[in-house]
């Protein structure tokens, strides 16, 4: 997916999107150890999680994404993360 997926970098965030096998998408998250320990980790998956289910409509049909945390995606606060989140999908978005 990393290879062939179209990368879209921000502050906090990275995201992958590639097209999928079938008409609905998917989302998987990547939160590395470098982004903080496991209460920090956690709660950075929970703010993404949130973030996606906030942003469900203006989700592509038909692509895969992978979002991956940034060390700085610990102190970012949910909101931050849901702004950069909605600027990727609008790039990723045909």
């Amino acid at each position: 997916m990393q290879g062939k997926g179209r990368r879209i970098r921000g502050k906090f965030l990275v995201v992958v999107a590639a097209l999928g096998p079938d008409a609905g998408g998917r989302a998987g998250l990547a939160v590395s150890r470098k982004v903080g320990n496991a209460v920090v980790r956690n709660r950075v998956k929970r703010w993404l999680r949130e973030s996606l289910r906030f942003l469900a409509g203006r989700f592509p049909p038909g692509r895969d994404l992978v979002l991956i945390a940034q060390p700085s995606a610990a102190t970012a606060g949910l909101l931050a993360l849901r702004e950069e989140l909605a600027a990727a999908l609008d790039r990723v978005s045909p």
